[in-house]
């Protein structure tokens, strides 16, 4: 994952409100394969309030070739973060859990901060809490990108025969 400082563009067409207003500095671009926007926002609360708009935000992701948009709150003392994942660019309104966007916001916090584990909390506002668990290091000699270990439980639901 390399971690790529966000450009100056306005992240007005993201929501329909002000809030862009409580969109902290340092969003970044970062990738696991495809790039997506990282946007930290100043608090918690500010994270639960977004009101993402789904047609304006996959139009901005589209033209800047996103799948959507990582909002995050800061890392709190017991290294937790909460996160929301919006991508109506690839038809998902909302995330309940993404492993591949919490890898990228490890990267980059490790290489801002040295941050080197984080618990991201996802799916709260869809009623479906979620946690993934990243730890991050020092990658090969020279290398611009920390290899990330992701870690989450999952619950088996019941098993479901399909004719054929």
């Amino acid at each position: 994952m390399s971690p790529r400082h966000g450009n100056s563009r306005s992240f007005s067409p993201f929501w329909d409100s002000g809030l862009p207003a409580a969109v902290s500095s340092g969003a970044r671009v970062a990738t696991p394969g495809r790039p997506r926007l990282l946007v930290p926002v100043t608090d918690r609360s500010v994270l639960a309030a977004l009101p993402p708009a789904p047609d304006r935000l996959a139009a901005a992701c589209d033209r800047l070739g996103l799948p959507g948009c990582f909002a995050h709150s800061p890392v709190s003392a017991t290294a937790r973060v909460e996160a929301r994942m919006f991508a109506p660019s690839i038809g998902v309104p909302e995330d309940i859990a993404n492993v591949n966007s919490s890898a990228c916001l490890a990267a980059n916090l490790f290489a801002r901060h040295g941050t080197t584990r984080i618990d991201v909390d996802m799916g709260d506002a869809l009623g479906f809490p979620s946690t993934v668990t990243t730890g991050t290091g020092q990658g090969p000699h020279g290398s611009p990108s920390p290899p990330v270990d992701i870690t989450g439980a999952a619950r088996i639901g019941q098993v479901l025969h399909l004719s054929r």
